[in-house]
């Protein structure tokens, strides 16, 4: 026996490496496991294992399909892998190396898709599966609570991968108040792009822009082109000031963001009016001239920069022939399409029985994604959730260090801020099965999506509430009936259910 093995129930993690993204999903088993398993869990490298551990323990096997290990059970037919992006293939099973163990696989397609398998291990059959043992099968035996990894483990496979590739949270910069947490509970829901819209770009943003790519989120910097609470009044459209405009746009990108190592930029214009027109400019007309003609000038000096324009259906909804003109190398996110999850007001006014005409905005929506054509760069923000107290909005101030607040901040803000998600999770709840609906349509004719969900103040760095995690599973999984991502959801050890 080797020295390595004394408790002859000993389960072991081993990972195809230790270092960049896959860490991440090592360290998340870890932490999920060891609360469950009272012994001491080791971690091994595949390049460093002695083979006796494979024999006399337990094992969590995470890695990549084209991991030696991984390989070879595939090609014995062990495991069925996943060949589509950022999916995974995971298995619990009795062990190949000793049928009196057992095994548990993860194998990803790429290092995204073994660290969302990690996710879904810990958060589904951690947070359910595993106590499904004994007689009925599908049934939870609470006897098992304080034994899960002491007693053999049911049996679970899956092989899973996003409907939407591109998944994220807008939000304010200044209402980040621990970064690091943050995207943590993004990893945790399987995320994996981030808008942080500034008045100006934080002293940090290098530091910000590392720990996301650290958890495979693409970090995307938001500033106004144009936008603001006032523009209405305060756009000037004339020719000379619209080229005004242009320049000052791409001195604040040269000047703030262009070393930030960031994915990308996110702009608003001048779009989020009840109104086509500013004075007597057509605002879909005028907005796709300023566009054009920014974009051209950061693209011929920056040709690799990915560009989102975040762009108000309100003002424009009636002229989309104009929106079709947009640089084709410019994504447009649209906002507020029509009724929840693209607005949600109902839930400001207390009418949560009534979304909105579903059908209208379904049938808007598909409009829209092909407007300029099937391959058309197109993402859009789903809202309902926490927004803004724009009754005590003030703009930031330059020099701001982003997501660094103490922790007894976080803590009694995030009592505030359960006061509005208690309603928001009710909407949630009750109009889940819209969400899917609408998720549906934006896919109908699509093969990629970018979705962004509107968290603004929503203290994603100390809880998951219920609504960002239903919205999250419905980006991965719109398949399945609302009541069946609201169910799953709702037993992840990660999510918050808010004064229930």
């Amino acid at each position: 026996m080797s020295r390595y093995i004394t408790n002859p129930n000993r389960w072991v993690i081993v990972t195809e490496s230790y270092s960049g993204l896959l860490r991440k999903g090592v360290e998340m088993l870890f932490e999920t496991v060891s609360d469950l398993y009272r012994d001491f869990l080791s971690v091994y490298t595949m390049n460093d294992l002695d083979a006796k551990i494979l024999e006399g323990c337990n094992v969590i096997l995470v890695g990549k399909n084209t991991a030696a290990p991984i390989q070879k059970l595939i090609q014995d037919g062990v495991i069925t892998p996943c060949h589509k992006a950022q999916g995974y293939s995971a298995l619990v099973t009795d062990s190949v190396w000793n049928p009196e163990k057992q095994m548990v696989v993860i194998a990803g397609n790429d290092d995204h898709g073994a660290v969302y398998g990690c996710v879904d291990f810990c958060n589904q059959y951690c947070g359910y599966e595993i106590y499904k043992c004994g007689k009925y099968v599908d049934s939870i035996n609470e006897q098992y609570f304080n034994t899960a990894f002491h007693e053999k483990l049911p049996k679970w496979s899956k092989i899973s991968a996003p409907a939407v590739q591109e998944r994220g949270i807008w939000t304010w910069g200044h209402t980040i108040y621990d970064y690091r947490g943050f995207m943590d509970n993004m990893l945790r829901l399987k995320l994996n792009e981030l808008v942080i819209w500034n008045d100006y770009a934080p002293i940090n943003a290098e530091d910000v822009v590392s720990y996301a790519h650290s958890l495979g989120i693409k970090l995307i910097w938001g500033f106004a082109w144009g936008w603001g609470v006032d523009c209405n009044t305060s756009a000037q459209l004339d020719d000379a000031s619209l080229k005004k405009l242009r320049d000052d746009i791409v001195a604040k990108y040269e000047r703030e963001y262009a070393k930030s190592n960031c994915d990308g930029i996110y702009f608003q214009s001048f779009t989020e009016l009840h109104t086509a027109y500013i004075g007597e400019k057509l605002i879909a007309e005028t907005v796709v001239d300023l566009v054009n003609d920014t974009a051209g000038v950061l693209l011929e000096k920056y040709p690799d920069l990915h560009i989102q324009f975040g762009l108000h259906a309100w003002s424009v909804k009636e002229h989309t022939e104009y929106i079709a003109k947009v640089d084709p190398r410019v994504y447009i996110v649209w906002e507020n399409c029509g009724c929840f999850p693209f607005e949600g007001e109902f839930g400001d006014v207390g009418d949560d029985g009534n979304p909105g005409d579903l059908d209208a905005t379904r049938a808007f929506v598909e409009k829209i994604t092909v407007l300029r054509g099937k391959d058309d760069k197109f993402g859009a923000v789903l809202k309902g959730m926490l927004n803004l107290d724009w009754s005590t909005f003030i703009h930031q101030q330059p020099n701001l260090i982003l997501g660094q607040r103490s922790k007894r901040f976080i803590q009694q803000r995030t009592q505030i801020q359960d006061r509005i998600w208690r309603f928001r999770q009710t909407n949630w709840v009750r109009h889940v099965e819209y969400v899917r609906l609408m998720v549906q349509s934006l896919l109908k004719d699509k093969d990629y999506m970018n979705i962004q969900g509107l968290v603004e103040d929503g203290m994603l760095e100390n809880q998951i509430a219920l609504p960002v995690a239903i919205y999250a599973e419905t980006l991965w999984d719109c398949q399945k009936a609302g009541n069946d991502t609201l169910q799953q959801v709702m037993k992840y050890p990660c999510v918050t259910l808010v004064n229930i």
